[in-house]
């Protein structure tokens, strides 16, 4: 059995061969170096990765040694397959709630999708203020001024409002779907 293993002599991640399996000791084979080598066992953690109103259940796979904390980001294996996720909230074994845990001690990780995220609009028309949802890569970037074609009518992104709770106004500035709670864009002019 082969497998790549980091070797202290090489300064590298190398193929070594094992040669003693009750012992796990595995020889590099660039250099000869004999290591012992046990893999961190796998733990699977129960994941419920919501898009706009719709959640799916799925799992993470963690190393036994790991962490998670809320704003990290990872894959979650759903049903309908892989999704990237940002967490939201941690649920502990015990019940409670944490920003910040071991592995080991989670029972479910809530998470939102961000590499498809639902982005919310409020186009203004003269008096009239209509909402509008768009479904897009959480890394596609909106920006202060940008133009958009929505159902042939060209509107202008004036304001940004961040889940952070931050506000963006100047021209020019920039955010990332997935950062974004709402877009404010003015009525500029029907397209042809």
């Amino acid at each position: 059995m082969r497998r790549y293993i980091y070797c202290d002599n090489c300064k590298d991640e190398t193929e070594h061969e094992l040669i003693r399996e009750d012992k796990q000791l595995y020889r590099c084979l660039e250099c000869g170096t004999v290591t012992q080598y046990i893999p961190e066992k796998e733990i699977k953690v129960k994941a419920v990765i919501s898009t706009g109103a719709v959640s799916r259940v799925g799992n993470v796979v963690f190393k036994e040694f790991d962490t998670v904390e809320v704003g990290d980001e990872i894959v979650v294996e759903t049903a309908e397959g892989f999704r990237i996720g940002e967490v939201t909230a941690i649920e502990l074994k015990n019940g409670k709630r944490s920003r910040f845990a071991d592995v080991k001690d989670v029972a479910t990780v809530w998470l939102r999708d961000v590499g498809e995220v639902e982005v919310k609009f409020s186009l203004h028309k003269g008096a009239v203020t209509t909402p509008y949802k768009m479904l897009t890569s959480g890394d596609t970037e909106f920006e202060i001024g940008e133009k958009l074609n929505i159902d042939n009518l060209l509107f202008r992104i004036t304001r940004m409002k961040l889940i952070n709770g931050k506000l963006l106004k100047r021209q020019g500035e920039k955010a990332k779907a997935k950062e974004i709670r709402r877009i404010y864009a003015m009525f500029e002019r029907k397209l042809r």
